[in-house]
């Protein structure tokens, strides 16, 4: 199967057959059966229900002496290692040591998983989510992954799912029940399936993977992963452009994130941040122009700071400047036709940034988005953060 790129975790977890971390898992029946197998009874009606009952078919979990499966208890590192490797049914060895040695050496053979993934070496800790994202992405094969890109590529791939809208917490903890949610969606990819994402979870992803969501939430804008063209989009996006520094060090400024807003979606979960729309204008000349539900944009908000100033009197300004170039057109007073600022009039929602169009003209056909130092007449510094080919 081809490599498949992930993004982002969502939920997962599970128990070890071992006596000296739980109880020890039972065959018997229970209560009644599916396709010939135990159905236990605390997972009737649960969500993950059919899930857990072909993992139970396919035989890399099982209950309970008591009849209990325990879908919502908490998995470890160790547990987790070892239902993946069972499930994929990889070539486990007798060897020495804590009775998840075997896994954890078949899962290192097979590549993955890799010493230093976890901050520690303790199997028996719960496992995180983005631990368990670093499992689940290598078992597609994919193992050329920047540092915090492992939740964008499983959440894109749609392995993991949100915790809450727009949120993938990557410390937190899963269940046996999320755990096998997770372990089948990685056996249909590898069938060959393509599953379908939660784009707010793949936007939370990215926007911890690299500080932004821009070729998530505006991808037919700013180029994102379809885009072929590895100038541009997505590719053209680099940590070390999020700094703008004066040769000589005088004065540094840093962006800690670029966050795209849909308007025309009111349940994207980044609307929070912004301010009622009785308070939310755009600005046209210096004057404020109320926002419209037909407005087709998206709104940019820019969180920047100056983390150097040896010129105070130069550079009055803590924040960098935002720039969208590359629209073709008059602006307008009656409509949003190019990249335009706005202005928050709610105290407790002070917000910077622009306010762009879903559908304007170009003038070549290159969006360039970029950062430049606010300056009282000193020199002016900038850095380009991506470019898109429209």
């Amino acid at each position: 199967m081809k490599k498949a790129l992930l993004t982002g975790v969502a939920a997962l977890t599970l128990f070890s057959a071992q006596a000296s971390i739980g109880p020890q898992p039972a065959k018997a029946a229970i209560t009644d059966e599916i396709k010939g197998i135990q159905k236990f009874k605390d997972i009737t009606d649960h969500w993950a229900e059919s899930s857990i009952m072909q993992a139970i078919n396919r035989g890399y979990v099982d209950g309970f002496p008591d009849g209990k499966f325990l879908p919502n208890n908490i998995v470890t590192r160790a547990e987790f290692v070892k239902m993946t490797v069972s499930a994929l049914a990889l070539k486990v060895d007798s060897t020495s040591g804590s009775w998840y040695t075997p896994y954890v050496s078949a899962a290192q053979s097979a590549g993955i998983y890799k010493t230093g993934d976890f901050a520690n070496s303790d199997w028996t800790k719960p496992m995180s989510r983005e631990e368990m994202s670093k499992i689940a992405v290598r078992a597609l094969g994919v193992t050329d992954v920047e540092d915090k890109q492992w939740m964008y590529l499983a959440t894109k791939n749609g392995i993991i799912t949100g915790t809450a809208p727009g949120e993938i917490s990557p410390e937190g903890t899963t269940t046996r029940a999320q755990a096998i949610a997770v372990i089948e969606r990685v056996l249909s990819i590898k069938d060959g399936k393509t599953l379908a994402s939660d784009k707010y979870a793949v936007a939370a992803a990215e926007l911890y993977w690299h500080k932004t969501n821009i070729f998530t939430v505006a991808e037919e804008i700013f180029n994102g992963p379809k885009n072929s063209n590895h100038r541009f989009g997505i590719t053209s996006w680099k940590q070390s452009n999020l700094t703008v520094s004066a040769p000589n060090g005088s004065v540094q400024g840093r962006v800690n994130s670029l966050i795209a807003i849909d308007w025309n979606d009111p349940k994207d979960p980044n609307r929070k941040l912004l301010p009622s729309k009785d308070k939310f204008f755009w600005l046209y000349g210096g004057q404020e122009k109320k926002f419209s539900d037909n407005d087709e944009c998206y709104i940019l908000l820019l969180d920047s700071e100056l983390t150097i100033n040896k010129n105070p009197q130069g550079y009055r300004t803590n924040r960098l400047a935002l720039s969208v170039r590359g629209y073709d057109g008059a602006p307008s007073k009656d409509k949003i036709t190019e990249a335009m600022p706005i202005r928050s009039n709610d105290p407790k929602k002070e917000v910077y940034g622009l306010v762009i169009p879903k559908k304007a003209h170009y003038y070549d056909g290159l969006l360039e988005v970029g950062v430049e130092t606010i300056t009282a007449g000193a020199p002016v510094y900038q850095s380009r953060l991506a470019v898109s080919k429209l």
